[in-house]
């Protein structure tokens, strides 16, 4: 005969907005942690039915306990939930712990921490009682205790024991007083490295802390760059599953990267894309701090896996309807393990219902159209397994530093000139932005002013050429030549970095009126190439780099090619408004390549006036 279960729940009133409060419920192991639970550890075996399953081990109160630990459950916002099924404790069969959020009102929220109790045999009423009571009372004072903080870098606690090693601290401290970077966010990186708990800088998103911080992102992505090149923190690459979105093993090299990963939990093999799939996160480095990675609850929980916002699981032929709000925009819905999926388009005019049917082969829709509000999703599993639905966002998140934007960065390429890929290996990009630039009629340059005098001209453009590019986010790639090629993660860094290099030879020829003159050719077109190790430097190849190189062969001096593609990306077009230009369009096949484009040239209207 089953026991009855039962459940035990407090509330609070939190002088938070919903939003707010999500922001710090989610963080689940920060909370577990706040409140005092032990850490866990996790490990992932495979049942005897091919099923993959998370199984979690602790010392709880002196004994060791295991369990099963099933997939997290939430709607963003309003909901989240987590099933434990133990299997060496005697006493209780399983515990499932959750929070709800009731807007109280529009400045307050009422938080419902919740344990529902399955007792084994009749000691687990006592046994559950005290446990969950536990659990719901360290995290309603928990939630009383945020009421009393000014700001979110206080909710949490800070780390009750720092093993640092103060010396090197301080050595490493002085020795970044004079790199070119942002000395308030240095000492903002020791302070956290100081004061923090070990799971905050086991694990750092240069990124997220900028947003945290109110920092600019590149800014504090330069002072994580050079606080790796003295020794204060190790660079890690992720691979993350285009499914699941989960970092697998990192990799502390460019060079241990391959050109395929497989996933087991999705049970899926694909090919590494350099822009989405591979991450760059920092730890501290050991010698300066010692920093166990533990956690404190599962890893599958909603603050780690920010572009879910609904997921679910459902028992065989169980039937269940979520009411979820997604803002305008592109989603899609999946289940684990499978990768067929529905895509979600959410607005104004979209539905406010749907039912949507699991099949043994993914989602029995391959599209939805719903409104940008509170929509009912009638969500029914038809296959005999369970199966855990997931909806998330299309897009993914903003909070990553990936390698090919990492790659642009000229701090990069000087500090750590020896990050490449293996060789033989190549990586897809799916967006860079390719500059190519050369000196108009260098050749008779050489023969009027001989080598020596022309080549010091050379030199010194390049000067105005690299300080033009470093500026605006670029990187050198390589020299030809006279010729430049530089790359940009941005369109729009490209364009300003082009108008930025015009600008500053036309001052350097005005400064040096006993020099010919240096006109300068350049040439843009942004899209998808390879990376790749050519000669131990990291390098690009592809359709967009020969077409940037050719549109730089159509320029006639003093102006900028333009492809339409940099001309129709984002915040292009409002850079050249704040500039004096004519902008002419025109067909032209570039050669080698059959397509015929659409290119632009930018001319300086003073500069097109004094030519005509």
């Amino acid at each position: 005969m089953a026991l009855k279960p039962f459940r035990l729940k407090q509330s609070t009133i939190v002088p938070l907005s919903v939003a707010e409060v999500w922001e710090i419920a989610a963080q689940t192991s920060k909370v577990n942690h706040a409140v005092g639970l032990p850490p866990l550890v996790y490990s992932e075996r495979t049942r005897s039915d091919g099923v993959r399953e998370v199984v979690g081990t602790a010392r709880q109160y002196g004994l060791p306990v295991q369990w099963v630990e099933h997939p997290f459950e939430w709607i963003y916002q309003k909901e989240l939930w987590v099933e434990r099924v133990f299997e060496h404790f005697p006493p209780l069969d399983r515990l499932i712990g959750g929070t709800i959020l009731i807007p109280h009102t529009s400045i307050s929220t009422e938080v419902e921490t919740f344990v529902d109790v399955f007792p084994k045999n009749l000691l687990g009423y006592p046994v559950g009682w005290f446990v969950a009571n536990q659990m719901i009372t360290g995290q309603a004072a928990f939630f009383r205790s945020v009421a009393q903080k000014p700001n979110a870098a206080n909710y949490f606690p800070p780390a009750r024991k720092v093993r640092a090693n103060r010396n090197v601290l301080q050595e490493l401290r002085n020795r970044m007083r004079d790199l070119p970077c942002d000395q308030q966010l240095i000492d903002r990186l020791f302070e956290l490295i100081q004061t923090q708990r070990d799971e905050d800088v086991a694990t750092m998103r240069p990124f997220v802390l900028a947003d945290a911080w109110g920092a600019e992102r590149l800014n504090l992505l330069r002072v994580f760059l050079y606080a790796t090149w003295t020794g204060l923190l190790d660079m890690n690459w992720d691979v993350l599953c285009p499914n699941c979105r989960v970092a697998r093993e990192p990799s502390p090299h460019l060079r241990d990267l391959t050109a395929t990963a497989h996933c087991e939990v999705c049970n899926i093999r694909y090919d590494i894309n350099f822009d989405e799939y591979v991450e760059l996160r920092f730890s501290v480095n050991p010698k300066v701090r010692s920093a166990s990675n533990a956690t404190f609850c599962a890893l599958g929980s909603p603050a780690l896996n920010e572009h879910i916002v609904a997921q679910a699981r459902l028992k065989p032929n169980e039937q269940r309807e979520l009411t979820v709000q997604l803002g305008a925009g592109g989603y899609r819905l999946r289940m684990l393990g499978i990768e067929q999926r529905c895509a979600i388009q959410a607005h104004a005019a979209g539905a406010t219902n749907a039912t949507i049917n699991l099949t043994a082969a993914g989602p029995d829709q391959a599209a939805l159209n719903v409104a940008n509000r509170p929509v009912s999703l009638n969500v029914h599993n038809t296959t005999d397994r369970e199966q855990l639905l997931i909806i998330e966002h299309d897009a993914w998140g903003v909070g990553r530093v990936s390698a090919s934007l990492v790659s642009t960065l000229p701090e990069f390429r000087s500090l750590f000139s020896s990050e490449v890929l293996a060789p033989g290996l190549g990586l897809a990009i799916k967006n860079l932005t390719i500059l190519f630039s050369d000196i108009k009629n260098s050749t008779p340059m050489y023969e009027k002013h001989g080598d020596s005098s022309a080549y010091a001209m050379v030199r010194d453009h390049f000067d105005v050429l690299f300080k033009a590019i470093e500026q605006h986010n670029g990187s050198i790639v390589k020299t030809i030549g006279d010729a430049v090629m530089a790359v940009f993660a941005s369109p729009s860094d490209g364009v300003s970095a082009a108008l930025a290099i015009h600008h500053n030879m036309q001052q350097a020829n005005q400064a040096r009126p006993e020099r010919p003159p240096i006109v300068i050719k350049i040439g843009l077109h942004t899209g998808t190439c390879i990376a790749v190790n050519a000669n131990e430097v990291l390098d690009y190849f592809g359709t967009t780099v020969n077409a940037a190189a050719r549109a730089q062969g159509l320029s006639v001096g003093d102006d900028v090619v333009l492809t339409s593609d940099v001309m129709e990306s984002a915040g292009v077009r409002t850079i050249l408004s704040q500039h004096d230009l004519l902008s002419e369009p025109f067909t032209h096949n570039l050669k080698g390549i059959s397509q015929v484009f659409t290119l632009y040239r930018l001319m300086p209207m003073a500069q097109r006036e004094h030519r005509a």
